[in-house]
């Protein structure tokens, strides 16, 4: 139940967040995931209004949280880099950058919750297996990746060099 619950918030959180990128992956496919979920659920436009407001919401704020955790790699990479490397510094960055990913995975979860409320109960029904397929094949992907190329799910940020 947990790494099912996991799964999903990761999922929403890829998918929302790469819909706000401009090129991002969800924006590569012929039809977005969230374009065939949203077209699934057939909301009223009074429902597709509220939905679009919330993600605009969740975007402003995932936004300001990422730019938060690059910054943090940024002083830790700094960090490491200064002649006498402060290692109760780096540990403070680590865990406020693990504190804002908490922080991002609630968000998700929250605009789940929140999006979910809008809906009736047989689109409730949609929007909860859409969530739960997008996340068991995300699962199944990093699941993939880490063990084909000896992918550590621990290590660092996958944008630094």
């Amino acid at each position: 139940m947990k790494r099912t619950l996991v799964a999903l918030m990761l999922t929403m959180a890829i998918t929302f967040t790469a819909m706000a990128q401009p090129g991002g992956r969800a924006r590569q496919h012929k039809v977005p995931p969230h374009a065939a979920i949203m077209k699934d659920l057939n909301l009223t436009d009074a429902q597709e209004t509220q939905v679009q407001k919330l993600q605009i919401n969740l975007q402003k704020k995932q936004t300001d949280l990422r730019a938060k955790v690059q910054n943090l790699y940024l002083d830790t990479k700094e960090q490491f880099l200064a002649d006498k490397v402060d290692r109760a510094a780096i540990e403070k960055n680590v865990k406020a950058i693990s504190d804002i990913q908490e922080q991002m995975k609630l968000a998700m979860l929250n605009h789940w919750f929140d999006v979910n409320a809008l809906l009736t109960p047989e689109q409730q029904k949609i929007w909860k297996n859409h969530a739960l397929r997008l996340g068991q094949a995300w699962h199944q992907r990093m699941r993939g990746m880490r063990m084909g190329m000896g992918m550590d799910p621990g290590m660092g940020n996958p944008d630094e060099d």
